[in-house]
């Protein structure tokens, strides 16, 4: 039996609705339609169940991270706000989960755990990106915590006043924080490749008439990375 978001989030609505520590596993089954051992089979635990829309955000993430050609503080930058646009596509979601939160020491700490894994996941594609020796692992360590922090600061931000603005916001500010840490290290010179950044630059990209804004968008990135090989 697969899990549907559906589902996911109308048992989030429903702890939110009654209480965690008054709803039972129990009513989550009954309302899921399926039995106690299936719920427990399917979501795990309760706490589970609120985080179990995040397996997928951490897959969307780590899959981009993979397949990305950008450079490496624009794949950082386009990383981040993909997770943060997760949380607005659902508001009700995302701020019944935050109500929980209040409730539950556990879910507290199931949420840093969550951080850390997000955190995780930049650290290692950083690693592999920047190379070997010592200041690449500290741009690693660094910069991907730092990346995490900014984003869970301005989603507390977000949480206490939602607002579409926001997501402009914290990508500005994650792209100065990314580019200050890249540009602050280097290793063998190679500092100013890390963060994207050699001066201005024409680019010059050749679509059809027909084109639409993924082939536009496509021609452009290949443009870019063809004069950052020049």
């Amino acid at each position: 039996m697969s899990r549907s978001p559906d589902v996911i989030n109308q048992l989030i609505r429903t702890l939110d609705e009654r209480g965690w520590s008054a709803t039972t596993v129990d009513e989550l089954a009954k309302e899921a339609g399926i039995s106690r051992a299936t719920f427990f089979r399917v979501y795990g635990s309760k706490e589970d169940l609120v985080f179990a829309d995040h397996e997928e955000m951490i897959e969307r993430l780590h899959a981009f991270l993979e397949r990305t050609d950008h450079d490496i503080a624009s794949a950082m930058r386009e990383g981040l706000t993909l997770v943060f646009r997760y949380h607005l596509e659902d508001e009700a979601r995302t701020l019944a989960r935050h109500r929980l939160l209040k409730q539950s020491t556990q879910l507290r700490n199931r949420e840093l755990l969550t951080s850390h894994t997000y955190e995780r996941i930049f650290r290692r594609w950083l690693r592999r990106r920047l190379g070997s020796g010592p200041a690449a692992e500290a741009v690693a360590v660094s910069l991907s915590g730092a990346a995490v922090a900014l984003h869970n600061a301005y989603l507390r931000t977000w949480l206490a006043e939602p607002s579409p603005e926001v997501l402009g916001e914290v990508t500005a500010e994650a792209k100065k924080l990314i580019h200050v840490m890249l540009s602050g290290y280097e290793v063998e010179g190679s500092s100013r490749s890390w963060a994207g950044t050699r001066g201005p630059h024409a680019v010059v990209a050749l679509v059809g008439e027909s084109a639409d804004t993924e082939e536009i968008c496509e021609a452009v990135r290949s443009a870019l990375n063809h004069s950052r090989s020049v």
